[in-house]
């Protein structure tokens, strides 16, 4: 009698074991992107831990992730009815009906869009400190007419709210709203600012640099990366940043020992390998170290995207050119107008060949 409690008991501890087991591993599947196998998880649990909101909320994340922005919200309500305080099951929510709303018909988007900021306002009433619920609040706020409870006041409001729980937030935050409104100079004091009072945050550094360099004025955007670099000499893409900006006003010794400086701390620092063949290919030095770079860059293939990849090869033909392999340099080009057949550089320098 008493073996056979002893194994009854057993069997209950082992079975709660392998449920948490298989929990943890569903969320790792998630997690590491291996959605389908993880949602075959999720699914056979649901069988005996049907009360269990976690299950629909994972299961609302992968739909989420496959566009299914209807199923999603369905999934999400179900998590919330089964734990009406979790301020993540709102958030996502709100998420989701405002995807919803974005491919909505024009008398469905209204609805949508409400739900939308209704649910990201019940997920910081429940959790104050959800900065992820109360940023995208703000983004509703900020794009939503007032009719449908937008706002710049409200907006504002949620900018301060999340500056006092996390002060690198609230620095994108406020940098958001001044971009939003094109108030170029409020947003360009704010992150000088920023960096002033918190030289240590990274992202005042990223947008002063970004605004100068879109704005072609590269000697700005180089000298805010060498006062960030001060700060932060470890990470790729800061030598990087640098690196382009002294290609465009060509310093291109320094650009390279830079752009040797990222891939250093990062080999797979691909931004870099096609930099470099657009350094080897416009000033027509360093020119076999670009062209194994921006092969390197080539092999990466679909993900990259058609236009990088028409660039490339253009970059490629360009270097095989100053190299005096023309048949290669052509073929390069012709590549490059299979990806874009509209790459205009591609088609004159073709045509020059001819």
């Amino acid at each position: 009698m008493k073996k056979g409690i002893s194994f009854g008991i057993l069997a209950l501890v082992l079975s709660a074991a392998t449920f948490g087991q298989t929990m943890d591993e569903g969320i790792e599947l998630f997690e590491s992107g291996n959605h389908e196998e993880a949602a075959s998880v999720f699914e056979s649990l649901k069988k005996t831990q049907s009360e269990n909101p976690q299950l629909y909320f994972y299961l609302g994340r992968i739909e989420f992730d496959k566009d299914e922005y209807k199923k999603a919200t369905n999934l999400f309500e179900e998590a919330a009815e089964l734990d009406d305080d979790n301020s993540l099951y709102r958030m996502w929510m709100g998420h989701s009906f405002g995807r919803q709303a974005q491919n909505a018909s024009v008398l469905r988007q209204a609805g949508l869009a409400r739900n939308s900021r209704k649910n990201y306002e019940k997920a910081i009433e429940l959790d104050p400190t959800n900065v992820e619920a109360r940023e995208s609040a703000m983004e509703y706020y900020l794009q939503a007419p007032g009719f449908l409870g937008g706002g710049r006041d409200k907006a504002e409001l949620q900018a301060s709210e999340i500056e006092t729980l996390d002060t690198e937030a609230g620095i994108r935050a406020w940098g958001r709203i001044y971009t939003y409104y094109d108030e170029v100079d409020f947003a360009n004091y704010h992150y000088k600012s920023a960096i002033e009072n918190h030289p240590e945050i990274m992202v005042s550094y990223y947008r002063l640099y970004t605004f100068h360099f879109n704005n072609q004025n590269y000697e700005q955007a180089a000298d805010i990366a060498i006062q960030q670099l001060q700060v932060n000499d470890t990470t790729a893409a800061i030598y990087h940043n640098l690196a382009n900006a002294q290609q465009r006003y060509e310093l291109f010794d320094q650009a390279m020992e830079n752009y040797e400086k990222a891939l250093a701390i990062d080999p797979e620092f691909s931004g870099s390998w096609y930099q470099i063949g657009r350094l080897a290919a416009v000033s027509g030095k360093y020119l076999e170290t670009g062209l194994n770079y921006v092969e390197q860059f080539i092999a990466i293939g679909d993900e990259l995207g058609a236009t990088n990849l028409a660039w490339a090869n253009y970059r490629k033909g360009s270097i095989l050119e100053h190299l005096n392999r023309e048949a290669e340099a052509k073929a390069s080009y012709q590549q490059a107008l299979q990806f874009d057949r509209d790459h205009e550089e591609a088609k004159k320098a073709l045509a020059a060949m001819n």
